[in-house]
């Protein structure tokens, strides 16, 4: 049978913890440290169960855990770091904000990716060796 609706179910959190969204929904938690170690302590277990995403971790917490943590001075303040420190990464300045508006590009760019040329030959060899008359 074919569903007529799709829900997404997001958590409420309370007031403390939003920033906590933000952080789940910027991809920068996969390789910031400190962001992962923070939803890791959310709940160890469920960061394990839900395989390492943030998203689904929220949305799989109890209301009485997410109620502790916004009570626990030492998670807000990690909270409030992680939040604070993603924010000076979105729209703190950057070295290619200095640089002049027309840069001078080479004329021509080359990309070779020698995995795809390695992945093609070897399924051509394979079809041609198994094509190919047995001679003795």
């Amino acid at each position: 049978m074919k569903a007529i609706r799709r829900f997404t179910v997001r958590p409420v959190l309370p007031e403390p913890l939003r920033p906590l969204s933000d952080l789940a929904r910027n991809l920068r938690w996969s390789w910031h440290t400190e962001t992962r170690e923070l939803f890791q302590a959310v709940d160890p277990e469920g960061w394990a169960a839900a395989g390492g995403d943030p998203v689904r971790l929220l949305g799989a917490v109890p209301a009485g855990r997410l109620a502790e943590l916004a009570e626990d001075r030492h998670f807000l303040t990690r909270l409030t770091a992680a939040a604070d420190d993603l924010d000076e990464y979105l729209r703190g300045p950057r070295w290619y904000q200095s640089q002049s508006p027309t840069p001078q590009l080479p004329a021509a760019v080359a990309y070779f990716s020698p995995e795809f040329g390695v992945t093609a030959a070897s399924r051509s060899t394979r079809a041609a060796s198994a094509s190919s008359p047995v001679t003795t």
